[in-house]
């Protein structure tokens, strides 16, 4: 067998006992309260433990494994002993520092075995999750059954349904994926109830707005959907009007990012057909910002109720007809008109429309076209959102957001439309 230097195994232990360390530190401050002697396990308890899952982990993989296990096993028995002695003593049956000490071990085991990585990420995640304590009992405190059964039926949407679905085409012409279309819903309804916790915790109109800064990372139209149901809901005044435009205004600028990084040949061009519908878009944004300072929104969040996932389903529906659309036109017009393809598919997924062109070996589309066929899927996604926000919003209440999506909209389609002539 061959004989692995000390020197190898010292970054993993090294961080098998930052580890430790870190997870006794965190423990050690939530039971600051308590007396010395009085903690199952401490700070310098947390780090030997790191420090022993560690030893342990490089054991494991020699001769001495069956000690190691051994020596494991003690350790995890002298925690749970401590547990259950102090716990009748103490009139305290939580067993969390237990479990962080067990955790401990483990991570430290898995520091040294070369996933450095995940051990660390799992260290993070733990000490996120030991230092929640408060907000997590403050918001199960503060939730209501009906906040249960969404958080529910989320599960179920991207648990439960979505593993089960078959990736890849069927029906007409195999434009259905039933795996795509579901995420549609899961993006939209995820969307939704973080934009609700949100609204939850900082208040109607900067829970929106971050929720349409982030959630349009993702899908500006899914963010588009959730604005239109808050304002459909009693949401007033141009703050709640600003997440559509804001929305807008990061998908174009996404959209030159990835365009710069996927197909660079089409850069320039592109970007002179969308930076002025960009331009629009965020002074439409920054005006309806600057209005609601004095105007905010009327949502009462203590009447709130969690989103339903009917929206998600509407436009999921509305993305199955699109993409038979595109297959239509591409079964139609064949690979000459690959560009009317890309533009038609792109209405529902700006991304899958870029990514398209740049997987195109070089020549097939011509620069220009090619701009274009990137050019037009904004123009129809920005029509698809305004027609999204009427529908659902209703025409009397989206006049706001209606206005920043139409300006956008010209200023989309005019370079467009003089790059045709």
């Amino acid at each position: 067998m061959t004989q692995v230097p000390i020197d190898a195994h010292l970054p993993g232990l090294a961080l098998a006992l930052a580890i430790g360390l870190l997870l006794g530190v965190e423990r050690g401050w939530q039971l600051r309260e308590e007396k010395p002697g009085q903690r199952v396990a401490g700070i310098r308890t947390f780090a030997l433990l790191g420090l022993l899952g560690g030893l342990a982990g490089i054991g494991a993989a020699g001769p001495a494994a069956p000690l190691a296990i051994l020596i494991v096993a003690g350790a995890i028995g002298a925690l749970l002993l401590g547990f259950f002695v102090a716990a009748p003593r103490e009139n305290n049956v939580s067993a969390t520092s237990t479990l962080a000490g067990i955790l401990t071990i483990g991570l430290g085991a898995l520091a040294v075995a070369g996933d450095m990585a995940l051990a660390s990420v799992g260290a993070g995640a733990a000490t996120i999750l030991l230092g929640s304590r408060e907000p997590l009992h403050r918001a199960i405190k503060s939730t209501s059954e009906s906040d249960i059964k969404a958080l529910l039926r989320l599960v179920l949407v991207v648990f439960v349904i979505l593993p089960l679905l078959p990736n890849q085409g069927l029906g007409p012409f195999n434009a259905l994926n039933p795996y795509r279309l579901w995420t549609v819903v899961v993006i939209t309804g995820s969307i939704s109830f973080v934009g609700y916790i949100l609204v939850r915790l900082f208040g109607a109109q900067r829970g929106a707005l971050v929720t349409a800064a982030v959630g349009s990372l993702v899908s500006s139209t899914a963010v588009t959907v959730d604005g239109a149901r808050r304002v459909r809901e009693g949401a007033s005044g141009p703050s709640a009007h600003a997440t559509v435009a804001i929305g807008s205004t990061i998908m174009l600028a996404r959209s030159l990012l990835l365009v710069g990084v996927i197909a660079p040949a089409a850069f320039g061009p592109f970007a002179a057909l969308v930076a002025p519908g960009l331009l629009a878009s965020a002074i439409g944004a920054a005006v309806l910002l600057w209005l609601g300072r004095s105007t905010p929104g009327t949502v009462d969040t203590a009447g709130l109720k969690p989103p339903g996932l009917k929206l998600a389903f509407l436009f999921a529906v509305s993305v199955a007809a699109l993409s038979v659309a595109s297959a239509w036109a591409q079964a139609r017009w064949g690979g000459a008109s690959g560009a009317i393809f890309i533009a038609l598919g792109g209405t529902g997924d700006i991304d899958a429309a870029i990514a398209a062109v740049g997987a195109l070996p070089p020549d097939v589309l011509p620069v220009h076209m090619a701009a274009l066929a990137l050019a037009a899927p904004t123009l129809f996604n920005t029509l698809f959102k305004l027609g999204l926000f009427v529908l659902i919003a209703g025409w009397r209440r989206a006049l706001l957001g209606s206005l920043a999506l139409g300006a956008t909209a010209i200023a989309l389609l005019v370079p467009l439309a003089l790059a045709l002539v």
